[in-house]
Formats: C-alpha cells, structure tokens, sequence
C-alpha cells in the first residue's frame, strides 16, 4: 500500500471539504445498494450482484475519507494516534456488550 501516494492525491484533489464530504455520501449510497441487492431486497432481485461489490464501494469511502483527512491538514502521526483512540474506546464498548 503506498501511503504517500494517497496523501498525494488527496493533497491534490482539487475538490473542497463540501465536494468531499457530499462525495462521502454519495459513495456510501453505493455501498449501500450493493448491500442490498447482495442482501437479494425486495424490489432489487433484477440487479446482480459485482464481483467484490462491497469491498469496492468500502474502498472508495476510504479513499474519500482520507481524502478528507489529509486534506484538513492532518498527517500519519495524526491518523496512528486518532485511530489507536477510537480503537480502545471500541474496544472498551465491545467489552462492556460481554
């Protein structure tokens, strides 16, 4: 995975914060009609399901997403700390759930 070259792009794409995160919405509208026409849905049951379809779709959020996130000026340090963060408090959600 070339991290840097994600940085890069996000640092050059020339789409503002607004444009991202509608971006943001529009690629988790797609993941969720892969979801269900995956998911076989009433009113769906015509459309086939793509190959890797869902795995696509969580790509793309991701790459907008940090996209997003370099974009606001945070760096590797930022996202290893933030999501170390998020992790525990996961983490200690899950263990609460027990």
């Amino acid at each position: 995975m070339d991290w840097e070259e994600i940085k890069e792009l996000s640092l050059n794409e020339p789409k503002g914060l607004l444009e991202k995160m509608l971006k943001l919405q529009e690629e988790c509208g797609e993941l969720a009609q892969e979801v269900l026409i995956n998911n076989k849905s009433s009113g769906l049951q015509y459309k086939n399901a793509v190959e890797h379809g869902i795995a696509k779709e969580c790509v793309d959020i991701l790459l907008v997403t940090y996209s997003i996130f370099y974009s606001q000026g945070y760096d590797d340090d930022d996202l290893s700390s933030l999501m170390k963060e998020k992790l525990a408090k996961w983490k200690k959600y899950q263990k609460r759930k027990k």
